[in-house]
């Protein structure tokens, strides 16, 4: 559709261009013809950036026409001090080329795709555009009406800067003579023009505030619960980690990458200072800026004759603005190259630091009864040090990037008045009150060319989390792929009760076979004890059978609509109120408070039923005991068909063991009780004995005792 627009326009272009002989118009119509190009669907450009496209494409049609009424004398005598400037659709035309063109950038490339899943998205959410009521809209028109919104309320604050400026001429030229007339003059420009402008922009600028600060808000929400369940969903934190070091700290890339792509590092309370707001849409607000004070310094310079061995220069003013930006972008990229490499690697030393010092909290027990503090400073301090040396040399580059931007800067402010003041005092070739002009005017160019110079810092920063999160996205495919591979372990639905494994071979990331296990059936109501030494895989193969183990060889047969459960040694209790952690992983209103507190009393926590409300970091407050009580207290509530027990009651004394055991025979009579266990008093409660047998050189082999004597 917006091919097609494009091209009829382009076409509707040309024919009046020939038919007024008018240059500007048919330099319109080539480049609408050059952006309908572009827009072939065949070039499949990303769907944030063709969001961008549409909207550019509509202005230069809407712009376009306009001036194609006004070419043909069509345009009201009466509104001719509102008509277009004409320069208007050849700049949206070359702004959806030039966003074809930045589409095949590598950087552009990665960035649109951490962006194109959020303007995608079909799912509804709940917004409450002040002051109308709460409404369901579509993800992705949500996002579209937003990023439209955005772009026009930039634009129309540019064409307020545009009239602000002649403003300056106007006021500049009022108050050069001090007479009534200028006196009036002085008054109506400041209080019937500067006055309702300078309203006009302060609302605009809140308007676009508001709207944007909610709206990287609904963004980043949307991006961090993606990220979260993908990370989550499908075990896919414990295949990230089975893979090692690969991917560093995925809570940071969470908790503070999103946000930094999304509105800077700042977050919204810097109002989008970096991100993908500020590179997008008030890059495209500084371009804007660009062509429509470039035209006005253009025009200015027609009264300066300036020519270099005797060829005159056009739009002299112009000229001296690129330059003078282009050395400076030059220079900040020269001494700042290397930026984004060290921002990226502080990310990475800042939070293996955090890692660190939350991993002394987690074991802070254990670390107090070994008297391991000055090891845990040590360790502390050579971590750090990573930081510190990243740091310093992130300072060193800064030093020198601000130190040459400060200069800029100073400089900067008077350039356009050394510029001028030779045609305003010796050839007295512009008034006062252009000379006002030409410098706001020249300030306004030089600072839109500068945007990246002026950004460069934040530009390292968002290219360092970009990295990141792209590295994040292909962490996800790997472990994918991962599951794809062969050979691996698989499972299946089993016809009739029985868990069985045909054939297997249970093995490390590496390759290395850690086990062979061959023809083993697991029958329903026949508890199984499992042993052997440490290390031969017994743990493995139950991973294996819960489906988190892909490594390795052979397939498992599961009962078909079986609920099994895995109890590890160490459980996992979050942080919370008890009765959340009791429950857990089921919501605890799927049970009643009496269930809550007789499942405690049954293993042993009695002491707790009257602390189901209260909350705490209870991994830190139960003892290594409690928490294994607890979790089998969770078994008791879920009841599962399959329950293995992976040295799940190691923490407690024999007796207490036994009574555990007791009560889930008697609680759970028709579940199947599979366990990892080393000590001996185990066998009075099984029926049947699997032992694994290391063998030199090979791996451990699994032997069937049957029955328990």
């Amino acid at each position: 559709m917006r091919m097609l627009s494009l091209a009829a326009f382009a076409v509707l272009a040309l024919v009046v261009a020939a038919y007024q002989e008018d240059v500007m118009m048919a330099v319109v119509g080539v480049a609408s013809a050059l952006s309908a190009f572009a827009s072939l669907p065949s070039w499949r450009t990303s769907t944030f950036l063709t969001i961008l496209s549409d909207l550019f494409a509509f202005e230069t049609i809407v712009f376009g026409l306009a001036d194609i009424v006004s070419l043909l004398g069509y345009w009201p005598a009466a509104y001719a001090d509102y008509s277009l400037p004409r320069y208007l659709p050849l700049a949206t035309a070359l702004f959806g080329v030039a966003i074809f063109y930045i589409s095949h950038f590598r950087f552009v490339r990665r960035m649109v795709a951490l962006t194109d899943p959020f303007f995608e998205a079909q799912t509804p959410i709940s917004i409450r555009p002040w002051p109308l009521p709460w409404m369901a809209v579509r993800q992705s028109l949500y996002a579209r009406i937003n990023i439209f919104f955005l772009i026009l309320i930039n634009q129309f604050q540019v064409a307020l800067g545009v009239r602000l400026n002649f403003f300056y001429r106007a006021f500049g030229n009022a108050i050069q003579i001090p007479d009534a007339v200028h006196q009036a003059a002085f008054w109506q420009q400041l209080l019937g023009v500067f006055t309702p402008l300078v309203t006009i922009s302060i609302l605009a600028f809140l308007v676009e505030f508001y709207v944007a600060l909610n709206f990287v808000l609904q963004w980043r929400r949307w991006m961090t619960a993606s990220y979260t369940s993908r990370w989550l969903l499908h075990s896919m934190h414990y295949k990230l980690a089975l893979a090692g070091a690969v991917t560093d700290n995925p809570d940071q890339r969470i908790s503070e990458d999103i946000g930094g792509f999304i509105s800077g590092a700042g977050g919204v309370g810097a109002y989008m200072n970096a991100g993908i707001y500020n590179y997008t849409i008030q890059a495209m607000t500084t371009a804007t800026n660009l062509v429509a004070f470039s035209i006005i310094l253009w025009g200015i310079s027609r009264n300066m004759d300036i020519s270099v061995f005797g060829v005159p220069i056009p739009g002299f003013l112009f000229w001296v603005a690129i330059l003078y930006a282009f050395f400076a972008t030059g220079m900040m990229h020269l001494i700042g190259r290397s930026l984004s490499r060290l921002m990226f690697r502080q990310q990475a030393v800042e939070a293996d630091f955090r890692f660190d010092l939350a991993r002394i909290r987690e074991f802070s027990e254990q670390i107090a009864l070994l008297k391991g503090e000055q090891r845990e400073i040590d360790r502390a301090d050579r971590v750090f040090n990573n930081v510190f040396v990243t740091v310093q040399r992130i300072i060193r580059v800064r030093t020198m990037l601000n130190s040459f931007l400060q200069f800029y800067i100073q400089v900067s402010a008077i350039i356009p008045y050394v510029v001028v003041a030779p045609f305003y005092f010796v050839v007295k070739r512009v008034d006062f009150g252009t000379f006002s002009q030409a410098a706001d005017a020249f300030s306004n160019v030089n600072t839109a060319m500068n945007f990246f110079v002026n950004q460069y810092t934040g530009l390292a920063s968002f290219s360092a989390t970009i990295q990141r999160l792209t590295s994040f996205e292909e962490a996800f495919a790997r472990a994918r792929a991962a599951e794809a591979m062969t050979p691996r372990i698989t499972a299946a639905p089993a016809e009739g009760p029985i868990l069985s494994i045909p054939e297997l071979d249970v093995a490390l990331p590496d390759g290395r076979k850690l086990a062979h296990v061959g023809d083993l059936a697991l029958v329903p109501q026949e508890s199984t004890l499992v042993f052997g030494p440490s290390g031969v895989g017994k743990s493995t193969l139950f991973r294996a059978i819960a489906g988190l183990w892909p490594f390795g060889s052979g397939e498992i047969l599961q009962p078909a609509h079986a609920k099994l459960m895995l109890l590890p040694q160490r459980p996992y209790i979050p942080i919370g109120p008890l009765r959340d952690a009791l429950a857990y992983p089921a919501p605890a209103a799927n049970f009643t408070e009496g269930q809550l507190r007789d499942t405690l009393t049954m293993v042993g926590l009695g002491d707790f039923a009257d602390r189901l409300d209260h909350s705490d970091n209870w991994q830190m407050t139960l003892s290594g005991g409690e928490q294994q009580r607890l979790a089998v207290a969770r078994a008791l509530l879920a009841a599962p068909d399959w329950l293995f027990l992976d040295e799940a009651t190691a923490s407690l004394d024999e007796e207490s063991e036994a009574k555990l055991y007791r009560v889930i025979a008697k609680t759970l009579p028709k579940t199947t009780l599979v366990s990892i266990g080393h000590r001996s008093t185990l066998n009075a409660f099984h029926k049947r004995r699997i032992v694994f047998e290391p063998q030199a050189d090979a791996p451990a082999t699994v032997r069937d005792m049957a029955s328990v004597a």
